[in-house]
């Protein structure tokens, strides 16, 4: 498996953003990355990790990905950018992901690169909560056992479970596995792979874990899902 399409389904803390942006335009940033993740190697004077640029209807993933692809080598900046949908209480918002940016300066411009192909920003508001985030990306991956996967670009890891969870199994499941692990100090997200298969597996941030660690999670994962079945 190299490149590939899918999903990935996590919760996230987002505050809307009120400076470097359009005037009254809706873009929120997260807060926390990797909440499930507590430890010394995330450091505390990082840049924004993530933006999300609402828009007032569904974009499909086609074009947002060829408008990423665009704006990138008309800019020269180096982000990456993909459709994603927030859930925050009971109010739903299409947004455009936008990743690697490490800093406000650059929004507007990308806005209005956005604007210019036809894309509509919704009105600011101001939101501060827990979003349930689903995203669409390209992942890139390398296979490092016969059900571990490791992203060429990142430190994430991601491991094939072989069955279909909701998000409310995939987080009841979640609590479970790490409550019967002495390591437990990972953050998960929820992950559908589509190729000539479909790949249900968990994301799994946490800097440099060996292959050992990585299964024993994954076997937690699948007794977890036993004991709901």
């Amino acid at each position: 498996m190299e490149q590939t399409y899918g999903t990935v389904a996590k919760e996230e803390r987002v505050k809307s953003v009120s400076h470097h942006i359009l005037p009254n335009s809706f873009v929120l940033e997260n807060l926390e990355p990797y909440p499930g993740y507590h430890g010394k190697n995330l450091p505390t004077d990082r840049g924004p990790d993530s933006f999300f640029l609402v828009t007032t209807e569904n974009n499909s993933a086609e074009k947002i990905f060829r408008l990423v692809h665009d704006i990138r080598n008309f800019t020269h900046l180096t982000f990456d950018g993909c459709p994603s949908r927030l859930c925050i209480g009971n109010d739903t918002y299409d947004a455009i992901r936008l990743r690697d940016l490490n800093s406000y300066e650059p929004l507007e411009e990308i806005q209005h690169c956005f604007m210019d192909a036809g894309i509509q920003f919704a009105k600011h508001k101001e939101v501060e909560g827990v979003a349930l985030i689903e995203l669409k990306k390209i992942f890139s991956l390398e296979k490092i056992s016969d059900r571990v996967y490791k992203d060429r670009k990142s430190q994430m890891h991601y491991l094939n479970l072989q069955k279909q969870l909701t998000w409310g199994r995939f987080r009841s499941v979640t609590r479970w596995v790490k409550n019967n692990l002495d390591d437990n100090n990972f953050d998960a997200a929820l992950v559908v792979l589509y190729g000539h298969d479909v790949y249900d597996m968990v994301r799994i941030f946490a800097p440099h874990p060996t292959l050992d660690q990585l299964e024993l999670i994954r076997q937690k994962y699948i007794e977890g899902i036993q004991r709901t079945e």
